[in-house]
């Protein structure tokens, strides 16, 4: 299987603190070839992005979760970098009410060489949407509920068909050889007169998922998306046992209650308000839960 590699930008819930910058996030997929993309574009995130010793040229495409400041005010300095730098290849950049982009593009005077290519993400109904596929995997979204139009993505790596050694060795194939590649390639071998078929010594070897939630409450689009996922990143901007449904946002309790039914293998919880200044105080806060981690600008995941 490929190698994914998570790295969490900005942290932070509307104001940005000396420790944590705004919402973004950069993900490298490493199969036969390097897919890269970015969550979110909150102001600052290119700095973050050559902080963290990544490339902002490499992107291929980038998703904005919803229209506030904190998550997409990146973009337009973002853009105006990749033109310095020569970038010819078109960027298209997903995201719910895309006009909104073009709005913000045709502000001021662009420098851009390239073409952006905006593609709207619906944010109303219950429809897990594609956006995007590849050999070995799909992004999709949903509508989640915030107070504004707002979705949640995932990456979604597809199973794969491997050989099991110990199935081959027991229908008497050898231990290596150009034969794996001739049932691969058709499905079915005869070896010795005896006809092997490639589910007869195949296993599978199921595909990674990630997502990543945007600002949303728990809610059941949210919930469905989630299920199984092998890393959730996850708004949590209160972590006190007050509601805050008045703001569109998740609560360590919210996240907690869905993480027990959903089955979600660890959850990185993110977009944190300014109130909560003392990590340790917010680490002792999930001692009760090991899989759930509290985020920090730069956090790297691989998976």
């Amino acid at each position: 299987m490929a190698k994914i590699e998570v790295t969490i930008l900005g942290t932070t819930a509307g104001i940005p603190t000396r420790k944590r910058a705004h919402a973004a996030l950069y993900l490298s997929y490493k199969g036969k070839n390097e897919f890269c993309y970015l969550f979110d574009c909150g102001e600052g995130a290119q700095r973050q992005i050559l902080l963290a010793d990544l490339n902002p040229m490499k992107l291929n495409e980038i998703f904005i979760t919803h229209w506030h400041g904190d998550h997409y005010l990146g973009l337009p300095g973002l853009i105006d970098t990749m033109s310095f730098e020569n970038r010819l290849k078109p960027l298209t950049i997903y995201a719910p009410e895309v006009e909104r982009l073009t709005n913000l593009l045709n502000s001021g005077y662009s420098s851009k060489r390239f073409q952006v290519r905006p593609k709207d993400v619906p944010a109303k109904g219950s429809q897990i949407k594609k956006l995007l596929e590849t050999s070995d995997f799909k992004i999709v979204s949903v509508p989640v509920k915030h107070g504004v139009a707002a979705v949640a993505y995932s990456l979604m790596e597809k199973d794969r068909l491997k050989i099991n050694k110990e199935k081959a060795k027991k229908v008497g194939l050898p231990a290596q050889g150009l034969i794996y590649r001739e049932i691969k390639e058709k499905g079915r071998v005869i070896f010795e007169g005896k006809k092997i078929e490639f589910g007869d010594i195949s296993l599978v070897e199921k595909g990674k998922k990630i997502v990543y939630s945007g600002d949303t409450e728990i809610c059941d689009n949210l919930i469905r998306l989630v299920q199984d996922a092998d890393l959730l990143i996850q708004d949590c901007t209160y972590f006190d046992s007050e509601k805050f449904k008045e703001y569109g946002h998740a609560s360590l309790e919210d996240v907690v209650k869905m993480v027990e039914i959903s089955k979600v293998k660890r959850v990185i919880l993110t977009h944190i308000s300014r109130r909560y200044r003392d990590l340790e105080e917010l680490r002792r806060k999930l001692k009760d839960y090991p899989t759930l981690t509290v985020a920090e600008d730069f956090m790297k995941v691989t998976i």
